[in-house]
């Protein structure tokens, strides 16, 4: 597929998805309020459903099926589908039909699953699709559920619960916190003889030790850039004072032109001078098993803090964890979020089973020993004091990368416009027509400044 053809392609999905969920809207909007990523977990693992023909025990309970449906790279697959057993275990009445898929798919078969009134019962979000769902009249309210104790949060502060709201409907119960994370592999800095990444370190200061180990060791790249993700431009912008989006959500946080030129032009220079890649082996190291870290062609890379368990095991190796550069004014730019969500299907037909299995999921020790962290630092501080004595080394370094993080961290972002998911898309268009030399930086900023006001005001 040529490089034109594929940008019309994903601006028509970004259209269709638009599409669907003005369907599914009511004439009634809901008013959002608050929080997300970057990139998140993002995975090209195919479609994989399951329906058993085992027919349940017969327990003199109402038998009930729920579907449940996420994304992930196969280490998440595995843990859930574990968990899972258990849960079924526990409530032979419960038949849980599942489904998971890479990031990209599942985007695209949620939106069109909602439109058609479809949804799952019980699915994975991320804090920047809350509103459009919200607005969409997909999430259920779980607060009733929270007053009522059907969900458990004797032991999860309110912080834990805030990235989940929109108004005052909790229609996300957070999976875990995490925050942006520089991850890199001391033996390739050792055998360089090159200081670690460290908090405080510059953009400047990242290049120079990232080429250092490169041109000692003669690998491919010095940095796999993540310049693509508009949450990784946000982070350039909190830098200097901005956002993606204002905290009305009604327009770009942003008045100057010269922070996305100097972003964009700042990784065009590295692609020159040799230390990132090019914007096809860009695109074709997406999902965790791909990364140039874990095949060992950089020495370190950008990843969410949540994602050291998997890139760990997919290099079946160790990796440390620090912050991202700092801007030059002494700004980190750095924010903890809510990693992810598990919401309800406001037409679920068996809210209580699903309720009762979002508990287990958020309370449960012995889920949470075989989850190990893989979506973020779990809220219930329980969970959290059993888990870090007895976890493994990559969680125990989610936990104290968290701490780490909390002494440079802002506050979070603004909650973005309904239609955010849109301008995430947008973006990654955008800068990839820069990277594979379709338009200057200056044709991007004038086209990326236009098209964000457009999808802002189709709210």
């Amino acid at each position: 597929m040529s490089v034109k053809i594929k940008a019309l392609f994903i601006l028509m999905v970004c259209a269709m998805t638009l599409t669907v969920f003005a369907a599914c809207s009511s004439d009634t909007e809901t008013e959002s309020t608050e929080s997300n990523d970057t990139t998140d977990n993002a995975s090209n693992e195919s479609d994989n459903s399951t329906e058993s023909n085992d027919e349940p025990e017969n327990t003199g309970e109402e038998q009930v099926e729920i579907r449940f449906m996420w994304w992930g790279n196969q280490d998440r697959h595995d843990r859930t589908l574990e968990v899972i057993e258990m849960y079924e275990a526990d409530n032979p009445n419960v038949k849980i039909d599942y489904e998971f898929l890479g990031f990209d798919d599942y985007s695209e078969k949620l939106a069109t699953q909602a439109a058609g009134g479809n949804a799952p019962d019980v699915f994975q979000m991320v804090d920047r699709w809350l509103p459009q769902y919200t607005q969409s009249e997909v999430l259920a309210d779980l607060q009733p559920y929270i007053d009522s104790g059907a969900i458990n949060t004797d032991n999860i502060d309110q912080t834990g619960l805030a990235p989940g709201y929109i108004g005052d409907q909790l229609v996300g119960l957070n999976t875990g916190s995490n925050a942006f994370a520089l991850a890199y592999n001391p033996d390739m800095f050792d055998e360089a003889g090159v200081d670690y990444p460290a908090p405080g370190d510059t953009w400047e200061d990242y290049v120079a030790k990232g080429r250092e180990v490169q041109e000692a060791l003669d690998l491919k790249y010095a940095i796999r850039n993540d310049v693509q993700h508009d949450r990784g431009f946000g982070v350039w912008l909190r830098q200097n004072g901005g956002w993606l989006y204002n905290d009305e959500g009604t327009t770009r946080g942003w008045d100057d032109d010269k922070l996305f030129l100097d972003y964009i032009n700042f990784w065009l220079d590295l692609e020159v001078d040799g230390l990132v890649p090019p914007a096809d082996v860009l695109e074709a190291t997406g999902a965790i098993e791909d990364y140039l870290l874990v095949s060992g062609d950089v020495p370190m890379q950008v990843i969410h803090s949540n994602q050291i368990v998997a890139v760990s095991n997919a290099a079946n190796r160790d990796f440390e964890l620090t912050t991202l550069p700092f801007g030059a004014s002494g700004e980190s730019g750095q924010y903890i979020r809510a990693s992810l969500f598990f919401s309800m299907n406001t037409n679920t037909e068996h809210p209580d089973e699903v309720v009762k299995f979002m508990d287990y999921l958020t309370n449960s020790i012995e889920a949470h020993e075989v989850f190990q962290g893989d979506r973020g630092v779990p809220i219930s501080s329980e969970i959290r004091d059993h888990l870090y004595d007895s976890a493994e080394r990559t969680v125990q370094q989610q936990f104290e990368y968290i701490d780490l993080i909390s002494e440079y961290a802002g506050s979070a972002p603004p909650p973005p416009p309904p239609t955010g998911q849109e301008m995430d898309r947008f973006f990654e268009v955008v800068i990839y027509e820069v990277l594979y030399g379709l338009k200057s930086p200056e044709e991007a900023l004038e086209d990326y400044k236009k098209g964000v006001q457009d999808i802002i005001d189709r709210n």
